[in-house]
């Protein structure tokens, strides 16, 4: 017989100490699925800025072998590219604007579509390894490159 589930019970159960932080990938190119994209804005001393931020699902087998022993089938990351605004605060468009956001458009098969077109879309990301922003004494991934898959 299955005991009903009890929130008090999990809300009061004792964890234990628990990671802080997550393995960093490690450097290869695997393939990861768009599982989510979200525009933020914000200002600076330098001025207006905004951002897509892009949510990807890393679940290559061969790739997630090599991470943590392979005890998970998949791994959660994100990135971001900056964007360039035109004078109405959309997205530019023309010459010398937003190309790293075409190309990764076009690395994904979206070129010229809304971008919300990228959602569920599949794309090979370089993963390489840096100082972690808020300590520079551990190691982080960082997504720097993509192409089609």
């Amino acid at each position: 017989m299955s005991s009903l589930f009890d929130p008090a019970s999990l809300l009061n159960a004792d964890l234990g100490e628990g990671s802080t932080r997550r393995e960093p990938l490690p450097v290869g190119e695997p393939i990861a699925q768009i599982t989510k994209v979200d525009i933020k804005s914000g200002e600076s001393q330098k001025g207006k800025w905004m951002r897509l931020d892009v949510s990807l699902e890393i679940s290559d087998q061969d790739y997630m072998a090599t991470y943590l022993d392979g005890t998970q089938d998949k791994a959660m990351t994100n990135f971001g590219i900056m964007l360039d605004s035109d004078a109405h605060g959309g997205i530019a468009v023309g010459p010398n604007k937003n190309i790293r956001l075409n190309r990764f458009r076009e690395a994904c098969g979206v070129n010229g579509k809304p971008l919300s077109a990228l959602i569920g879309q599949y794309v090979r990301v370089s993963i390489q390894h840096k100082p972690a922003y808020n300590d520079p004494s551990q190691i982080a991934d960082d997504i720097t490159g993509f192409s089609k898959v």
